[in-house]
């Protein structure tokens, strides 16, 4: 018999690499990176942001940073005065923003401000607890800059209210148009006649032209009613009778010569 020899060659195991953690050197040559990546997130921001939303808008390579390292490195960051922590605010964790909070409460009155004018009473409800002690002089301020604007309060109740662009006198005559309308008609007219009459009124020119200022009145001279008196003359030696008696005429013997 033949003996057939097998010269296949047994299959060779090929060694698998196992991964390993990153060492420290690794980790720390990531941070100047990381810290740069993270004030660029916060300077697109327009309010603070919680750790987990910050790691979610970082690039795709560092979103898998440990929370716990993020917001250590974001700590350190606070310490060193380049970005401010803010309280929890509807969620259990810290927020972080690159600026103060005054500007965080200048954005908050503008995002409350957009749906309309407020007064301070109504606007304060809806702002946070934590920037209450503040709200008032940052709105001050931001009046004072022209950023907000005070509108006068409309119609006889409440107060002056905020909002951010300039008062419109139509949102005044909105008001007080449904009020006149009401009256006229009370007395016959219709909608329709009020509402030509006041058209054609609001083209006349006389309606462009201000009106002039009352003259202001001028106070009597204090010295008016006694002039009569200081302004008698004595009689003299060439003073006539006539002249005397016609200045002394409320004496007894006005008219008579001695």
């Amino acid at each position: 018999m033949t003996e057939v020899i097998d010269q296949t060659a047994p299959p060779t195991t090929t060694a698998t690499s196992t991964p390993t953690a990153p060492s420290a050197e690794t980790t720390s040559s990531h941070v100047p990176y990381l810290a740069s990546a993270v004030q660029r997130v916060l300077a697109a921001s327009e309010e603070p942001l919680t750790v987990s939303k910050l790691r979610s808008r970082l690039p795709s390579a560092l979103r898998t940073t440990d929370v716990k390292d993020l917001s250590e490195m974001l700590d350190r960051q606070v310490a060193a005065n380049v970005l401010h922590k803010y309280p929890k605010y509807r969620s259990q964790q810290d927020r972080y923003w690159d600026r103060g909070m005054i500007a965080h409460i200048a954005h908050l009155l503008r995002s409350v401000l957009e749906a309309g004018p407020l007064a301070w009473s109504e606007l304060r409800r809806k702002l946070p607890g934590y920037v209450q002690e503040k709200a008032q002089s940052v709105l001050d301020e931001q009046v004072g800059q022209g950023l907000l604007h005070r509108h006068p309060r409309a119609g006889s109740r409440g107060g002056d209210r905020f909002g951010i662009n300039k008062p419109d006198p139509k949102d005044y005559l909105r008001l007080e148009l449904p009020d006149l309308f009401k009256r006229l008609a009370s007395l016959g007219f219709t909608r329709p006649q009020i509402r030509a009459a006041a058209l054609e009124l609001l083209h006349e020119e006389e309606w462009d032209v201000e009106p002039a200022p009352e003259p202001e009145a001028s106070a009597p001279p204090a010295a008016e009613e006694g002039s009569a008196e200081t302004s008698i003359p004595f009689p003299g030696p060439h003073t006539s009778a006539i002249s005397q008696a016609a200045t002394h005429s409320d004496r007894p013997d006005a008219g008579h010569s001695h």
